[in-house]
């Protein structure tokens, strides 16, 4: 397989993943927003966005620094040095998760009471999800380990698959048998332990290590020393990502958040692409770049930017057109946060087209200049969010997401250019870029007339319009050579499925 047929089997295995996961996801936001209410809604927020931010730490970048360091080692030469890194890196992750999960827990009251002003409620559940914290942070580590090995299969299965249905499952059980309450700290509690288990039963089958080569592994100083600066970038951007949640919360009220949450969730749907494409994207550019090849680097760059634009016109035209519609499959409570979903999406939107940047720089070695890129911008987010929240509540936090993801993405971008002489942008960019303009134009001239159908028929139907239009005018438009690969790296990922 050439480059692009990589990334195509690889990365549809996990836009597979991305999309079942975070499909139901959706389903189960949609769900707990109807069966608990917004008041509860805003508290299951506000606690996970608690936890994701202490994830961040317990992970201490090690996630990253394992897939970077992996990668760049062959598995049959260098497995007995594999091995280690591995371990090292998981048993750097249960101690600083353990350490982090108590500070938490201690924390709760505090947090719950003082920060927030919320009831005892927001206090039981954060003790709960705080409970899980060091599984989550083992199940993420592990998984990033078997993708330095550019396997996406494992992570894709664990975390894509197995703990989103559990997730769902467990969340429909809690609220038909038992309580509320129940529902949202139960399935985040057995979906985290569960998940854990099963990928260090992978990770064992992929790689041979127990937990006794974990527990007697030395702590690696290298692979600490190039992670850690990559924990306050994804410290930084976690805290950008979910610092309107935060600040909606301390500026308002559990209600405010709960009515922003969905939008948020819906919006973030966009990012699934990104995530897919960077999952190959990252170790392939580690790799290339530790051979020096910067051309490589240079289309491989052009081509996942103009792919991640290229997939997510057609599905972001449909939440900018239609938002109220999509608001509805949460409830009518929740139709008010319509204009909030257009500006949330606009801002996921310019992050799938510009994201690619990011991945360059720290899998090329430049993570203090990560670092201050995601300062920059996690400074930025908390001035504007001070600024417009008291003013204009959920809009404010809205626009304070757009302007910093847009700052951020450019600031990336800008970089990459001066640094690497890399540029993402090509005459390629201009097919897709007609398409999506065709499209829109005819999903607005149609919108009219599916409007007044159910709410996911409507949905349907003009996810419908939007993606047959698009890919009509690029099939008359005829695709570029590496869409042909992608398509050829798809017929190879089918096979390998058939047999």
């Amino acid at each position: 397989m050439n480059t692009a047929q990589k990334v195509a089997k690889e990365s549809t295995i996990t836009f597979t993943g991305l999309v079942y996961g975070n499909v139901n996801r959706f389903l189960y936001t949609a769900l707990l927003a109807r069966w608990v209410g917004v008041e509860y809604l805003g508290v299951y927020s506000l606690a996970n966005s608690i936890i994701l931010i202490a994830e961040v730490l317990a992970k201490m970048g090690l996630e990253v620094g394992v897939m970077r360091f992996v990668s760049r080692l062959d598995p049959k030469l260098d497995k007995d040095k594999m091995r280690k890194v591995i371990c090292a890196s998981l048993k750097a992750t249960t101690t600083f998760s353990l350490l982090i999960m108590v500070i938490l827990i201690l924390s709760s009251g505090w947090l719950a009471k003082d920060v927030f002003k919320e009831s005892q409620l927001l206090q039981f559940v954060i003790i709960a999800f705080s409970i899980t914290l060091p599984f989550n942070a083992l199940t993420n580590v592990s998984a990033f380990a078997t993708q330095g090995l550019k396997f996406m299969k494992y992570k894709v299965l664990t975390t894509q698959f197995i703990k989103p249905t559990i997730l769902f499952g467990i969340m429909a059980l809690s609220y038909w048998f038992l309580s509320k309450k129940m529902t949202i700290m139960l399935p985040f509690a057995v979906t985290g332990i569960t998940g854990c288990v099963l990928m260090l039963i992978m990770l064992k089958k992929l790689t041979g290590i127990r937990i006794g080569n974990v527990l007697s592994a030395q702590f690696d100083k290298e692979l600490l020393k190039f992670s850690y600066p990559l924990m306050f970038v994804t410290v930084l951007q976690t805290l950008m990502h979910w610092m309107d949640i935060l600040m909606l919360g301390y500026f308002t009220d559990s209600t405010i958040v709960g009515l922003y949450h969905p939008a948020v969730r819906t919006a973030g749907l966009l990012q699934a692409l990104l995530l897919s494409l960077a999952s190959i994207y990252s170790p392939l550019l580690s790799q290339m770049h530790s051979k020096g090849e910067t051309e490589k680097m240079s289309d491989l760059y052009k081509l996942v930017s103009r792919w991640l634009f290229t997939f997510a016109f057609p599905f972001a035209l449909v939440l900018l057109l239609l938002p109220t519609k999509v608001m509805l499959v949460f409830g009518p409570a929740y139709i008010s946060s319509a204009l909030v979903l257009v500006i949330l999406t606009a801002a996921t939107f310019s992050q799938s087209i510009l994201g690619a940047a990011g991945p360059i720089l720290s899998m090329s070695g430049y993570i203090h200049l990560s670092l201050w890129n995601s300062l920059g911008a996690f400074l930025l987010n908390v001035v504007l969010n001070i600024l417009l929240i008291p003013r204009f509540g959920i809009y404010g936090a809205a626009w304070a997401t757009l302007i910093s993801l847009v700052a951020s993405g450019l600031a990336r971008v800008i970089e990459v250019r001066i640094i690497l002489k890399l540029s993402f942008w090509n005459k390629g960019f201009l097919k897709p870029l007609l398409a999506g303009i065709i499209s829109a134009s005819a999903l607005w001239i149609l919108k009219p007339y599916i409007m007044p159908f159910h709410t996911l028929i409507t949905l349907m139907l003009a996810g419908l319009i939007s993606l047959s239009f698009f890919v009509s005018v690029l099939w008359l438009l005829k695709f570029e050579p590496d869409d042909r690969d992608f398509l050829k790296g798809l017929g190879i990922l089918i096979k390998a499925i058939k047999r």
